[in-house]
């Protein structure tokens, strides 16, 4: 039996969004692989008990919770673009977005300050609305070049963004999507595009979020509480 030109390139259409898809799916599951190792290595110095959810090729997330010290709960998930589907993967790469590493974290006292840093070519800027009338811009020195610093409380932001924050921030800077400072939970939300080494860099920005905020001595006796 001969297939018509027109069922023989419906068939041949098919077979090649099922092979796409299925190499889509294998890459994303490659780059699970590839950042689960490198997150499992950061978290063991946290936790031994970390909660797993996958999303399927979409990417995971990873929870634990602390018994003492000044963070409560953290969350780091990982989002990837949709490689099973070729056209929207070549749309969203023209449109800017790229693959996500989100931690969100808890402290065990609600910040008493609010701040909104959001890089330069962030698309997040463009999606989350901060209120004007409560955020007002923040200077701090040649942070500004690279991100966009925003907080209800300047005077206290711009004390908070120095020493081993504004070295961490700083660090971060071609690749920071989102960082932000609530009095609502999640306490701290720091969003980046997926890089190598990005994790390592972003859990050093919440240590040093979370020293500058309750102070070393703090912190220090989390740690020790956590052995």
């Amino acid at each position: 039996m001969q297939l018509s030109w027109e069922m023989a390139a419906i068939l041949g259409l098919t077979v090649s969004l099922i092979a796409l898809y299925t190499v889509g799916s294998i890459w994303n599951r490659r780059i699970q692989r590839s950042f689960w190792r490198e997150l499992r290595d950061v978290l063991k110095r946290y936790s031994r008990r970390i909660s797993f959810k996958s999303f399927g090729s979409s990417g995971f997330k990873a929870a634990f919770r602390l018994p003492s010290g000044p963070l409560s709960k953290v969350e780091v998930s990982l989002v990837l673009l949709a490689r099973e589907m070729p056209l929207y993967l070549l749309a969203a790469y023209a449109a800017g977005r790229r693959d996500l590493v989100i931690v969100k974290a808890n402290l065990v006292k609600k910040p008493d300050f609010q701040l909104e840093v959001f890089g330069k070519e962030a698309r997040l800027e463009k999606e989350i609305t901060v209120k004007k009338e409560l955020f007002k811009p923040v200077k701090v020195g040649g942070l500004g070049r690279y991100m966009n610093i925003k907080s209800d409380r300047p005077d206290k932001a711009f004390k908070f963004l120095s020493g081993e924050v504004l070295e961490h921030l700083t660090a971060l800077r071609s690749c920071l999507e989102r960082f932000s400072i609530s009095r609502r939970e999640p306490h701290i939300l720091i969003a980046c595009r997926k890089r190598e080494s990005t994790i390592r860099a972003i859990f050093k920005l919440l240590e040093a979020t979370a020293k500058a905020i309750y102070g070393p001595e703090e912190l220090t006796h989390g740690r020790r509480g956590r052995r």
